[in-house]
Order: C-alpha cells, then structure tokens, then sequence
C-alpha cells in the first residue's frame, strides 16, 4: 500500500494542493506566533534591562516600593574588592542630578550617568571622541553639542539644579566626547552626559571627599565572574547590602520587571498565547474540512482498491499514510516560511522601540507546528477513512450522496448542547473573577501566574463553546436559511433551485458554512481584540504620562508661553505653580525611613487646565474647591482615599506663624510628573494662594500629534535655549516609544487576519468543491432538462452567497464575544478596558466574506459546467 499511496498522491497532485495550503498556512500562523513571540520576549527584556549597559549582575530592589538609598549604604568600595567582581556602576538617576550645560547665551538640560570602569557597563554608547578620566572632563551627548555649538576640546559650564529649584555655582569643564542614548532610556532628557564621580559631587556642591556617597541611587550595576565570586562571595556581597536590596542575576531582574509592568504576568505573552492557542484550534477545524474534500474525491480510487482484494485497514492505512506525508512536507514548509519571514525582518534591522528584532528559533519552534499539522491532519482523515469503508465496495463506486435513512442526531446535538454550556460557564467564570479582581477584590485565580491559568481556562471555555456551536451546524445554519431563502427564492429560477439544495442537504451546507464561519469568527475576534488593546492600553499610557511635556522655569513668565505655543505640534500649553509645602506631624506617620516623606510637591491648576494640559481628566474632582488629587500608586498605608492632611508652608503668616491649610485626599488616575517626592498630586490654584509665592513655575505642554516626540521637545528646547535655568523634560518621549510598540504589535495582528481570511478562502473553495463533486448526476440533470450553463454558475454562486453571508453575521457576533472576553481577562489589570464596536471592520469583514464566497464558487461551477450532461450522468 505504501507505493500505491504514493502513486495515488503524485497522481492527484494538484487535487493536495489546497489541503497543503491549508496545513502550511496553519503551520505558518502558529510558528510565526512562536518566532514573534520569542523576539518580543527577547527584545522586551533588552529594553528592561538596558541600563546594564554590559552588566549581568545587579544590586536592586526586592519590591518596587522600596525608595533609592543614598550611595554609601550600599558600601561599593567593599562589594567593588570581592574577588571575581570586575567593576561596578551606581544608577544615579534624580532631577537632584540634572545638570544644565550653558555656553554663551545658550544652555541644553539633561540626565547625567557616573563613569565607570570598565566603560561597558555604561548603558549610553560613544559616537566621538572618548569617555572622561579626570575629574575636569564630560562627554554630552552630540545632539546638545550641536546645539551649543561646541566642539571635542572646547569648555563648557556646568551646573546642578536641585529639585527645589535651587542651582549650584557652575563649574568648568573640558569637553572630550559625544554619548548617543541609542536604546532611548534617557529620552525623557533627550540623553546623558558622562561624569566622573568627584566631578558629580562638586557640581552638587558636595564637601571634596564625598564623591557620590549621597546621592540616591536606584541600582547598582555589576560585571562579575560567578565561577570566581562563588556562593560565599555572593553571601559576602549581599551582607554588604542595605536593607530589601539583594544581588540579583539579569535575567532574575528582567522577569521581575516584566511582571511588575504587566500586573503580575508578561501581557504580551498572555496575549499571543490567547490567539496562539485559537490559531491552533482554527487551523485544526479548517484542515478537518479541507480533508473532507480530498478523501471525498479518492472515493472511487479507494473502492477500486476494496474490489481487487484490499482490506479495509489497508485502505484506512493507505488513507492516513497519505495525511500523514501530507502533513508532513506541508508542516515543514510552513515552519521554514515562518522562520523565513522572521529572517527577512532581522535582515531589515528592523527595530521595535530601538531594539532591534533578531531571529530566535526555540525547540517549540520546529516542533509544535510540524507535529500540530500532521497529528491534526492525520485525525482529520479518520472520519474520512472510515466514511470509505464503511459502505460495500460496489456502494462506494456510487457518487457521494447523503443518505436520508441517516441515524437521529439527538447524540450530538445533545453533546453540542453540553459543550456550550460547559464552555460559557467557564468562560464566564473567568470573566466574574476578573470584574472582582477590577473592583480591587484580589483572587487566587488572578495572582500571579495563576493568571496563566485562568487565560487558559477561558481559551479552553470558548473553545469549546465554539466547538458545540459548529457541532450542531446542520441544525441551526439551514434553519437559518431556511427564513432566508424563502425571500431570495422569488428572485428566479436559479435562485429557487439554490434555496432548494440548502434545504435539502444540511450536512453539506452546514459544512460549507463552517468554513466561513470559523474564519470570520477568528476575524472578527483578533479584530475586536486588537481595538481593544489599542483602546485600553493607550488610555493606560495617558493614565501613566499624564503630561507630555514639563518645561521648569525659575519663575513664571509669559514670553516663555508665547514662545512655546508657537512651536509646531503644540496643541495647548500653560502656567503651572509649583509650590513645596510639608505635612503636619499630627497626619504623618513616623514609621517612614524616608525623611523627604514630609515634603509635598503641589501643582496648582486653574480650572479647566487639566482638561487642556493633561491626557486625563480630574475637573470633576477639583471642582470640590480643597481636594488633593493623589496619584493612586502613592497610597497606601500611611495616606488613604478621604484622608484629610494639614498642609504648611515655609512662608509666615502676619502673626508670625506658619501658613497651612487642610486639605482631602482623592484618588487620582494619573501619574507621570517630574516631582521626586514621595507624595505629590494637584490641586485648584486659587486654593494654594495664601501659601505665598511658589516654589518654581511650570509650563505644562499639550501635543496635538502630528510631529514626533523627540523633534517637539528639540524644538521646545530650542524656543526655551536662551532662558537660564529653563529645563525641558518630557514623558511623551516614553509614551511615543510605548505607542510605537503597541501599533507594531497592531500590525502584527492585521498579519494574523490576513492569513485568518486566507485560511477562510481555502476553507470555502474546498467544502464548495465537496458540494459540486457530491452533486455531480444532480447538476448533468439540471443541465440535462433544460438549465443553461450560466444558470448553474448563478445557482451555485446564490447558494455560495447565501451561505457565507448568513455564516458570516454569526461569525461577527460570536467573534466580537470572544475578544470581548479574551480582551476584559487579558487587559482588566491595566484599568477600565474598551469594548469596542468596529462598524467599519464589520463592514469590511461581510464585503470581503461575500467577495470570498463569489471566487471560491467560481471553479466549482466550471466544474459543474464544463463537463457534458452526459457524460456528467455517465461518470455519476
């Protein structure tokens, strides 16, 4: 049997063609899934960790909420002597240490990084030039040279200003080289200069001695030989550490990250999991009935071979032997194109938030796909295989007519019922459990990497769900139709005889409309997932960037503002007080370390500003007249939603006591501002007042979008160059970067959709094929009384249209359920998610169905056409 089947596959050659397709495009969609998810996963943690510069240790934090340290609790000197560590750098990173280059009238701002040895632990790269080694050198970065108009070799002047606006003396020094913050970590500054240490403490104003050993530092970043520390050195190293910091390997603190960043679990991985795991079961639905076809057209091949002597398992053997190469050479095809693609994009340099995607094939890689597609196309053919050998050989010789003296489908009809419910209820149990976790009731479902669970249970509920619903296809799509067609039948002939065979034949039509239907479904469910994720996560990203743009001046001033507004893509901008007022001891708690805790960093709005200024907005809670709008990550134990808190100035009142006045603290969905404190919020103006001057003043600035982040805040840097002490910084440099990703990942999704309509064409034209091959003596009879040929082809492309766009309505709705379902789980821990109603995708979707259905009925009704009656009849 083995030659015969391989004789009987090169023979029908052109008759695998489409099941291949179907198998390889399967296999594509799910190794692509895999590829892309691996060089996410990879770039993702590039760009977490990519202030390690070269490092593959750090000292970091236990819990987000521990505060940076000054650096002599970390005792770096005595971690830099341990034996195998090779050098170490502090992670300085404060508006206390933003310096201010001025070179004649003009001056630039920007973060600054302490030189390290070796030089690849800094996380910035050297375009010109060379990296500082005395205490009177710094590298900028090129983009502020070019501004300043100084060259490597020139002076400049270089100052500290501190976080209450108040600045140091400048000091001279000699310019040696030019820093490019290739992976953008500095952005928010548009870069970093490189200092040494003592020059950073004397730019602060620090005794000379002191060096950096009271600046906050966030980490500590270390190059270190593992095999030479050893487990005793990595004990020692940790005993030198302050309280809640441990040494922590790079990969240890990337997943760390990613788990804080995304609620507990990587969102991106959960996402691609979801529809990973629904192109497996699409892809495994449509290569069934892509089977269906080529198994229905060997019927006659495979009931000769019964009548000469073969026995039933040798034909099933020869029926899967065939699926099974089939699915082999397919599934291969499929990874290699996949891996292809992945390649093309590496070779592209392609890069995804200025991290360049890279091929990462994985044993899952190669694997799952091939042995998906094979698997599923070899228990795709069994139903098939059985079907022909179910029936005596002389039967089989006959065309494929459903019998009418078929079993009660009670049974399965009864199963579908099961599995719908089944499905719904675990679906929705998931749901219920993520509105609690929404409404701050924390379950165990959605802890941790339970949540993995909990997607997977809700991917196995729809699933199924879906499963049941396909299931009892036969009953529900030709009842359906049956009300549908008893219109379209008055329309003529052709159309009458095309309700005629829907009514008549429920398993076939059922089967043609499947085939629609889980494309459809599939795209109407990434579609209605990919608004949702865009929705939400940029409402997310307003949320966490509240302000695009801060410009801090020492004072207020109008000229400024004029300025400012003039700049291309600016939408609105305005003056913002600043004012430095301090808690009362009667409301702070004393159990905080941190001695700035007492410090509050007020922004005083007029009405309406925040509307204007912000992307969110907080009118309705500071229309109250005195509430503070807190951030909602910055309560906790010690401030409370309703707490009232005494606020006071350093400035006296006429009696000669201090100012201060109480005000509410309300929960704040923003975040995002330059204050450093660790409580901030915002609150009316007029309500701040009688607190006396502020502190500083603040233009807050509004992009309406049409220029890139990082040429608007050059060109307000330009407009604020000749004011001193003006610095420019600004979060929509990070949102862009987010916003960038999150489109790449949108794109991505249209990809998957491409290929969700490729696999729904391929589904159609088969189980179309199936249907003319089955009425092969009813079409030559048709043609034999009288219907012309033009005729048939109406008919069948009436019952094609008929078909595809009743499938396609109800792919459209059970399509958005599902990725209202698989979006509110995936994205309920990022805030209020979207649920959206694409008319115009809908709208696309029903054209594109219906163009779909009328090529996939062309070639069967050539088919149907093209042959004779009798020899239709004949052959029949």
């Amino acid at each position: 049997m083995w030659s015969i089947s391989l004789r009987m596959m090169k023979k029908d050659s052109r008759m695998l063609i489409p099941a291949g397709i179907a198998v390889m495009v399967g296999t594509l969609f799910i190794a692509a899934t895999f590829l892309f998810g691996n060089t996410l996963d990879r770039s993702f943690r590039q760009q977490i960790s990519s202030n390690f510069g070269g490092a593959n240790y750090a000292l970091a934090p236990d819990d987000d909420q521990v505060a940076p340290l000054p650096a002599k609790d970390f005792h770096l000197d005595k971690v830099e002597a341990v034996q195998g560590v090779r050098g170490l750098r502090p992670d300085i990173f404060s508006s206390d240490v933003i310096i201010s280059t001025v070179q004649g009238d003009k001056h630039s701002n920007t973060a600054v990084v302490v030189m390290s040895h070796p030089d690849s632990l800094l996380p910035i790269s050297l375009v010109e030039g060379r990296w500082p080694q005395a205490e009177s050198e710094v590298a900028i970065p090129k983009k502020d040279a070019e501004h300043l108009g100084v060259k490597i070799g020139g002076q400049v002047d270089i100052s500290s200003e501190g976080g209450k606006g108040s600045q140091t003396n400048p000091q001279l020094f000699r310019l040696v080289g030019f820093t490019e913050d290739e992976s953008g970590i500095y952005s928010y500054y548009s870069g970093a200069c490189v200092l040494s240490k003592g020059a950073l403490g004397r730019i602060a104003g620090l005794d000379a001695g002191k060096g950096i050993d009271e600046f906050p530092v966030i980490a500590v970043y270390l190059s270190l030989d593992p095999t030479q520390v050893g487990s005793q050195g990595m004990k020692l190293i940790n005993g030198y550490l302050p309280k809640g910091y441990s040494l922590q390997t790079r990969t240890v603190y990337e997943d760390k990250q990613i788990k804080s960043l995304s609620g507990q679990t990587s969102i991106m991985t959960t996402f691609l999991l979801t529809f990973g795991v629904l192109a497996m079961f699409v892809a495994a639905l449509v290569i069934s009935n892509t089977f269906q076809v080529m198994v229905a057209r060997q019927r006659r091949v495979l009931a000769l071979l019964r009548t000469i002597g073969a026995k039933k398992s040798q034909v099933r053997s020869s029926v899967l032997m065939q699926s099974g190469i089939l699915g082999l050479l397919s599934s291969i095809l499929g990874t290699v194109l996949a891996i292809g693609m992945m390649y093309g994009v590496q070779l592209s340099k392609f890069k995804l938030s200025g991290v360049s995607l890279t091929l990462s094939v994985t044993p899952p890689v190669l694997i799952v796909p091939i042995a998906f597609g094979i698997v599923i196309t070899m228990l795709a053919s069994l139903s098939s295989a059985s079907a022909a050998t179910r029936v005596s050989p002389i039967e089989a010789l006959r065309p494929a007519e459903i019998s009418k003296g078929k079993r009660s489908g009670r049974i399965r009809l009864l199963a579908a019922l099961v599995m719908i419910l089944m499905g719904a209820a675990m679906a929705a149990y998931i749901v219920y459990q993520a509105i609690l976790d929404s409404r701050g009731v924390k379950t165990n479902m959605l802890a941790g990497d339970q949540s993995q669970q909990a997607i997977g249970i809700a991917v196995m509920g729809v699933a199924l769900a879906f499963v049941g619903i396909l299931l009892c296809a036969n009953r529900w799509i030709p009842w359906m139709l049956k009300g549908i067609g008893s219109i379209v039948s008055r329309c003529g002939p052709s159309s009458n005889v095309a309700v005629a065979n829907i009514s008549r034949n429920p398993s076939r039509v059922a089967a043609t409309g499947t085939a629609l239907l889980i494309g459809v479904t599939l795209v109407a469910c990434l579609g209605t997932g990919a608004s949702s994720a865009k929705q939400t996560l940029s409402n997310a990203l307003d949320r966490k960037y509240s302000v695009d743009i801060e410009v801090i001046l020492p004072k207020e001033d109008q000229q400024v503002l004029e300025k400012i507004r003039a700049v291309p893509g600016v939408k609105a901008a305005g003056n913002v007080a600043v004012y430095n007022v301090h808690i009362s001891d009667e409301h702070h708690s004393r159990q905080s370390e941190n001695k700035n805790s007492e410090d509050v960093l007020v922004y005083g709005l007029k009405a309406g500003q925040s509307q204007r200024l912000m992307n969110v907005n907080l009118e309705s809670s500071l229309s109250s007249g005195s509430q503070l709008i807190v951030p909602k990550n910055k309560l906790g134990s010690e401030y409370k939603e309703g707490q009232r808190i005494k606020l006071i100035s350093d400035d006296l009142s006429a009696n000669g006591t201090p100012v201060s006045k109480s005000f509410q603290i309300v929960s704040g969905g923003f975040k995002g501002l330059s204050a450093q404190n660790n409580l901030y919020g915002v609150a009316l103006r007029d309500q701040l007042e009688q607190f006396g001057s502020p502190m500083q003043s603040e233009i807050w600035v509004k992009s309406d979008g049409t220029q890139r982040a990082g040429i608007l805040l050059d060109d307000i840097r330009q407009a604020v160059s000749s004011v001193n002490g003006a610095n420019v910084a600004g979060a929509i440099a990070e949102k862009d970067m987010y916003e960038r990703s999150i489109n790449i990942i949108l794109m991505v999704m249209v990809a998957l959709l491409a290929v969700a309509v490729l696999i729904a064409l391929i589904g159609v034209a088969n189980t179309l094929s199936l249907s003319v091959i089955e009425r092969t003596r009813e079409s030559a009879t048709l043609r034999a009384i009288g219907m012309t040929k033009k005729q048939l082809r109406r008919s069948l492309t009436v019952e094609a249209l008929l078909i595809a766009l009743s499938s396609c309505l109800v792919g459209l709705v059970l399509g958005t359920l599902f990725g209202w379902v698989g979006s509110y789980i995936v994205f309920e821990s990022y805030g209020k998610v979207a649920l959206p109603i694409d008319w115009t995708m809908y709208i696309l979707i029903v054209l594109v169905a219906a163009l779909a259905a009328y090529l996939a009925s062309v070639l069967p009704a050539r088919r149907a056409t093209k042959t004779a009656p009798v020899e239709a009849l004949a052959e029949a």
